[in-house]
């Protein structure tokens, strides 16, 4: 047992303490602390949430019970101690207690208590698509409530900020009393003025953009420049959280950094002879250019470029851009239809080590939506080097998961859902007479022996989602969400997910060896290129034969025609 002395109440958190009855969405509700920790109000509820040290959990612990807006009478029917302590007896995410407090109109309230170990994040505000005012408190487990932190507010997404979703991710940029930039220190993360929340809007397991992020800075190869910024990182550090906006309980959440020149420690704009360095890009379409198969011309007074949105610098700090390394990157690689063309300029403008970790990276975990669009392409010093290099982003479609929740969990684990990249770089990696084509094959092998094994990825996703069961976030969510439009009626069942994910993994990595492994042209995937390839695509051509398959088009021009049965002869005749 675990015995705490009575301690002092805290202040209040806000500047403005309103009643417990008649709470509207912008205040701030503060009821009781236990050992100085906040418990959090949900008004519809009246869920009491506090967020204590996971090593409560299990354990049988003596706190003290101070009150701000009400004066508890009982906590599961019985009067506090005299030191105004109470004993909490097996705690655990799904047990909780009935406290009753007198406010301050003299009413009789009934709460439930219940604690949980990931963090609180408490955001006041009315927001919307645009920057808003608004407050943010942090509520770390075991810790005093932080100061209120005053922020700039509003929604973020594409396809998750529609009218008609419910759940929303939340942009923040902290400011001071002035209005002007406020670093913040988060959560053992960066110290920074801008911060995400990840709301996991349309993943079942709430968990998947997270996981997949931290599996990247795991196990991909720095980027090419890390000997001269070694704090570099390719991808934004994260902590699952718990969310009130207002009055009301929102759920789980990610609470995330932002993918900026400063997470890259890219090269800073010389504002003074206006010398372009460090360039950041992020792709928002999937077309020709975003694919690396055509480049129109650019025009360097506009905010992107064909699908690439400039985010640093930012256009309203430098007018105008600069897009010419990242047309000479995309131009170049179009140009090169020939595998002698492309093996001679191809490292002149990719971090191949990079790509290739990104490949695998995407058809591990099957992100559709990440082969063109959805990836920060970076420059860490055009006048240096003008390779570009890579960092992730959005993964939520990804281990079986999808953007659209109608079409759930989509088949994945037969050869004709398997499907090669569309971007022409990653594409290219598959082809025999690609130089790097036995480099990205051993580094697959490489992978699948460590942090692509089953039981790697399996116990990375399992324990995410445990995390969330043992606390009670889980329970919470689904109380909050299930059967919402945003998920499109689908329910909200952690245990069954995590499932779900395990066999994803479990079926698919021993195909996806077979599927990476294959030749090119061994079409009908019997282990040999021969006559039979030909017949299996003339019989797809003239009879519409079979499941359509990407392994039909081998020479990836996205359609199944002649010119793929050339390919084949071309190996048979050549070897190659």
């Amino acid at each position: 047992m675990n015995n705490y002395t009575h301690l002092s109440f805290l202040k209040t958190f806000t500047a403005i303490v309103l009643a417990i009855i008649g709470l509207n969405n912008t205040a701030a509700t503060t009821v009781i602390n236990v050992n100085q920790c906040t418990a959090f109000a949900d008004s519809t509820t009246h869920m009491l949430l506090v967020s204590v040290p996971q090593s409560w959990f299990g354990s049988t612990v003596t706190a003290s019970i101070s009150s701000i807006d009400a004066q508890v009478l009982t906590i599961d029917g019985m009067e506090l101690g005299e030191d105004n302590t109470f004993t909490f007896t097996d705690i655990t995410g799904d047990k909780s207690w009935q406290v009753t407090c007198l406010d301050n109109n003299e009413e009789t309230i009934l709460y439930t208590l219940q604690f949980t170990f990931l963090p609180i994040v408490h955001l006041v505000g009315d927001f919307g698509n645009d920057y808003t005012s608004g407050t943010m408190v942090l509520a770390e487990p075991g810790k005093p409530a932080s100061e209120v932190m005053t922020a700039q507010v509003k929604w973020r997404g594409q396809s998750t900020n529609t009218p008609d979703k419910h759940k929303r991710n939340y942009s923040i940029k902290f400011v001071n009393a002035n209005g002007e930039s406020q670093n913040r220190k988060l959560l053992d993360m960066r110290r920074d003025n801008h911060w995400i929340l990840d709301a996991g809007q349309a993943d079942m397991a709430r968990v998947r953009n997270r996981v997949a992020t931290e599996l990247w800075l795991d196990m991909a190869h720095e980027p090419h420049y890390y000997d001269q910024a070694p704090d570099a990182l390719s991808g934004v550090r994260g902590k699952m959280i718990e969310v009130f906006l207002g009055n009301e309980y929102r759920g789980i959440y990610a609470l995330t950094e932002a993918m900026d020149r400063k997470q890259l420690q890219l090269v800073k704009h010389d504002t003074i002879n206006n010398i372009f360095h460090g360039g950041l890009w992020k792709t928002n379409l999937f077309n020709d250019e975003s694919g690396f198969r055509w480049a129109r011309d650019f025009n360097n007074t506009r905010p992107d470029y064909y699908g690439f949105e400039t985010k640093y610098p930012e256009l309203d700090e430098v007018f105008p851009t600069s897009y010419e390394v990242l047309y000479d990157a995309i131009h170049t690689i179009a140009l090169a239809e020939d595998y002698v063309t492309y093996n001679n300029v191809v490292d002149n403008h990719i971090d191949i080590p990079v790509a290739i970790d990104y490949t695998i990276f995407y058809l591990t975990l099957n992100a559709l939506d990440n082969s063109a669009k959805n990836i920060y392409w970076l420059c860490y010093d055009r006048a240096v080097d003008s390779r570009l290099s890579i960092a992730v982003w959005d993964l939520d479609a990804t281990a079986g998961g999808s953007w659209t929740p109608n079409n759930w969990r989509p088949p994945t684990v037969a050869y004709n859902s398997f499907r090669k990249p569309y971007n022409w770089v990653f594409l290219m990696f598959f082809h025999n007479r690609c130089k790097y084509r036995q480099q990205f094959l051993d580094r697959y092998d490489e992978l699948r022996t460590t942090w692509l094994s089953v039981e790697s990825l399996v116990n990375r996703y399992s324990t995410a989602i445990d995390r969330l069961i043992e606390c009670g976030a889980a329970t919470r969510e689904q109380n909050r969400w299930n059967g919402d439009s945003d998920l499109y009626g689908h329910p909200l069942d952690f245990e069954d997910e995590k499932q779900y994910i395990t066999e994803w993994f479990t079926n698919r990595m021993p195909l996806l060896d077979v599927w990476i492994h294959h030749h090119l042209c061994d079409v009908n995937n019997d282990g040999a290129v021969n006559a039979a390839d030909i017949s299996t695509i003339y019989d797809f051509i003239m009879n519409s034969t079979g499941t359509y398959s990407d392994m039909l088009d081998t020479n990836y021009d996205g359609v199944i025609n002649a010119a793929d049965i050339t390919s084949i002869y071309d190996v048979l005749l050549n070897g190659d």
